[in-house]
């Protein structure tokens, strides 16, 4: 195990549970207490606490030579985003055309000029964090994303606001002076955004200062604003899209669509004869009922968690590292199968069924001959196995069995 190596683990084996974001406060006092209810501030005085999850020198270098583009590098001022072509411009390299370069020159003067810089999906391209958002979401069952917020001294990121989304601020470096104000809407829904009438004056509810190590919890809907102190500041925001109860009804009306009498059009030219729109609301009103009637709660939540549980977009995930150091199967490259008590082959109608781990691959009959050629050998060569397949068939369904893991290489 190389250093490098070495410290990815460590970091990976200190942040990689929700734990390890909220402690010392533990699980069951934070869902008791604070989730969905009240804000959080979690002091720890010890500025190095999360120095294996990141730093700004980590971030400094992922922008100067990560090949970060927008939209995955933004700046805001004044409550606004800037539109890209600020501080970004295209890069023609021969045929290809590189959008959405960060101009660092430009960058670099924008945010000495009070902008804040943000690079929203962070964990994307950052192990450690990405190991801590999987984490999380994985104990929560609710969808994780993480952004990093950087703002010079003496200025303030955005204008008094609140998320629809639950948010753990994770401050790396620096010091951000934060005012919390009561929710004028209380448990907002991600789709029911911040607007600027809803900000009313009055008093903070909270008022603190984060400093490098602390935690600090908002519920969404919580009004909040930060500006930096006399040094710049660093912050991850580790987001938390809850589904709710609105996402489970949308999921139970969705299923509705299989019923006839709700998949009818409403009358033509109902919005402009009340006569019809009477009939509508009655006839609304009855398939409501009728659809209630019917409503398998079970089957509803069984099949929300089974699709929340297969996966979603932009869900956190802890990736694999591609292998590079590959070569492509070749008719002399030496194989061998699983052991014979780690799979099973069985037929289903025109179909061969192959069972191994957890996976299962269902192939043509065609290519039976070529695994019990297989399974009679402990090792192989593509070139020693005889079937009726055509060469090019029959290395193209060996590479396929080897990328699934049925077969092994052999020094």
């Amino acid at each position: 195990m190389s250093e490098n190596q070495f410290w990815i683990k460590v970091m990976e084996a200190k942040f990689s549970s929700f734990s390890s974001l909220i402690e010392p406060i533990q699980p069951d006092e934070f869902f008791s207490d604070y989730w969905e209810k009240k804000p959080l501030h979690v002091k720890r005085s010890d500025k190095q606490y999360y120095k294996d999850l990141i730093t700004l020198g980590n971030v400094q270098s992922a922008l100067s030579f990560g090949g970060l583009r927008y939209p995955s590098i933004q700046l805001s001022k004044s409550g606004a985003f800037l539109h890209p072509d600020v501080f970004c411009s295209d890069i023609r390299s021969g045929e290809i055309v590189f959008s959405g370069v960060p101009d660092l020159d430009k960058l670099q003067a924008e945010y000495k000029s009070g902008a804040t810089l943000s690079l929203p999906g962070f964990n994307r391209a950052w192990k450690p964090l990405m190991t801590l958002a999987a984490a999380v979401e994985e104990y929560l069952s609710h969808a994780v994303h993480t952004n990093i917020y950087i703002t010079p001294g003496n200025a303030s990121g955005f204008t008094p606001h609140y998320d629809a989304h639950e948010v753990f601020i994770l401050q790396i470096s620096g010091t951000k002076h934060w005012k919390i104000f009561d929710p004028p809407l209380n448990l907002p829904h991600h789709s029911q955004a911040f607007k600027p009438h809803m900000l009313t004056p009055s008093l903070p509810l909270m008022e603190l200062d984060l400093e490098p190590g602390d935690l600090l919890y908002l519920p969404r809907g919580f009004v909040h604003a930060a500006n930096s102190l006399e040094n710049a500041s660093m912050h991850v925001t580790l987001g938390v899209t809850v589904f709710t109860y609105v996402e489970l009804m949308t999921s139970w009306l969705h299923s509705s669509k299989n019923e006839l009498a709700i998949r009818k059009a409403l009358p033509p030219g109902f919005a402009n004869h009340p006569e019809l729109q009477a009939s509508i609301k009655s006839e609304f009103s009855r398939l409501v009922e009728e659809f209630k009637q019917k409503l398998d709660s079970k089957q509803v939540v069984d099949g929300f968690i089974q699709r929340v549980r297969e996966g979603y977009p932009g869900r956190s995930e802890c990736r694999q590292e591609i292998e590079l150091n590959v070569s492509v199967i070749n008719p002399n490259t030496k194989l061998k199968i699983l052991t014979p008590d780690q799979y099973t082959i069985s037929e289903d109608g025109e179909n061969i069924v192959l069972e191994f781990g957890e996976k299962t691959m269902i192939m043509s009959k065609r290519a039976r001959p070529l695994l019990d050629e297989m399974s009679k050998r402990t090792l192989f060569q593509p070139t020693e196995l005889f079937t009726d397949l055509k060469e090019d068939t029959k290395l193209t369904l060996i590479r396929h069995l080897y990328q699934e893991g049925f077969l092994l290489l052999c020094p």
